[in-house]
Parts: structure tokens; sequence; C-alpha cells
């Protein structure tokens, strides 16, 4: 597994997280006003959700768990085979409904908007986290360039 590209991906999930903070938290009194950064801060909600479903896509894939059939599969599988704790992953999988969501950008359900920005970043944070640990903890898989042994007839 190339760990360098979770790494890449959790640079990209923390670059996210601190754009939509950023605009929310320029001064939150008037966000509710300006939709500029309200469309600033979805996007990068947005973005930050689908590094992690990348991210965890890969990781599926290198494992032999997946693929998942969606994104809120990805999530599943993970919590299932140990790579996530299910509490997390229900989180995220809540803010996923959001990013998913098909809505009028200038309707946006802004109170979930809020909610994730206060309290829904730091769980991309932790899951970018934890499949960088698990992935560290995990042996890296033969080369594909390295022959395999056994029956070359099969």
């Amino acid at each position: 597994m190339d760990k360098d590209l979770l790494v890449s991906k959790t640079g990209a999930i923390e670059r996210c997280i601190k754009r939509a903070r950023d605009e929310y938290e320029k001064d939150p009194t008037t966000f509710v006003g300006d939709i500029t950064r309200q469309d600033a801060a979805t996007l990068n909600v947005i973005r930050a959700w689908e590094a992690a479903v990348e991210m965890g896509d890969y990781v599926l894939a290198h494992a032999g768990l997946g693929p998942a059939h969606d994104e809120r599969e990805v999530i599943s599988l993970l919590e299932e085979n140990g790579w996530l704790d299910p509490a997390l992953g229900e989180d995220l999988k809540r803010t996923g409904e959001f990013c998913r969501a098909d809505w009028d950008y200038q309707a946006s359900p802004l109170p979930a908007l809020v909610t994730i920005i206060k309290r829904g970043l730091d769980d991309f944070d932790a899951y970018a986290r934890a499949l960088l640990a698990r992935a560290a903890d995990t042996p890296a898989a033969p080369d594909a360039e390295t022959p395999l042994t056994g029956d070359p007839a099969i």
C-alpha cells in the first residue's frame, strides 16, 4: 500500500478543513448572510468528503476488502474490517449525506453546514489519522514486479 498517497489525501483533507473553518470563523455573525463564504465552506466540506472517500476506496482495494458500491459503503466496510471506529463512521456518514444531497446552493441547509463546521470537520481529521495509523501497521504488499511463487500455469 502506498502510504504516500494516504499522506497526500490527509494533507488535502487538512487544507479543506482549514479553509471551511476559516470561512466561518472570519465572523460567525455574518456567515448567515454571506453566500460567497457559505459556498466556499460548502465546497471545502464536499472536497474533504471526496478525499476521504478516495482514501477509503484506496485502502479497501489494497487491503482486498472492496469494492464498495457507494460512498456510504466505503465507510461501512472500513468499520466492519476494523479500520475505523463505528461511532466515527456513523458521524462521517451523516456528513456524507450533506455532501451528496441535491439542493440548490442558494437554499442550502445552513444549520447543517454550521454544525459540520463546528463539530464534523474534526471527524475528517480523525478518519484520515485512523487510516494512516492502520496502514502503518499493515505490511507492505509485494511489488508488482516481484515474481510470485507457485505454479506459473495457474
